[in-house]
């Protein structure tokens, strides 16, 4: 099967999708991976996400910090409001 051969998939009562092992192999797709579903005009597209390790999250709060002056007490008040925003 040529990798751009569609699959076909159920959705289950819970609205789960089970993705056939041989795209989630050729994609990376182990347990636990986090997926965007982003709807189109066209239908749904799945799209993998990468999220940063929380070292590396550190990291990057930290440089935008130093860059931006911002105090922890900023930051932390940052994180807060963008977690009740959701």
């Amino acid at each position: 099967m040529s990798t751009d051969d569609p699959e076909v998939t159920t959705v289950t009562s819970k609205g789960q999708i089970t993705i056939p092992s041989r795209l989630r192999k050729q994609f990376g797709l182990e347990k636990g991976t986090k997926l965007m579903v982003v709807p189109t005009d066209f239908g749904l597209v799945l799209k993998k996400i990468e999220l940063p390790s929380v070292t590396e999250f550190q990291r990057r709060v930290e440089k935008r910090a130093s860059e931006d002056e911002l105090s922890m007490d900023e930051i932390n008040q940052l994180v807060h409001d963008a977690r009740t925003d959701e």
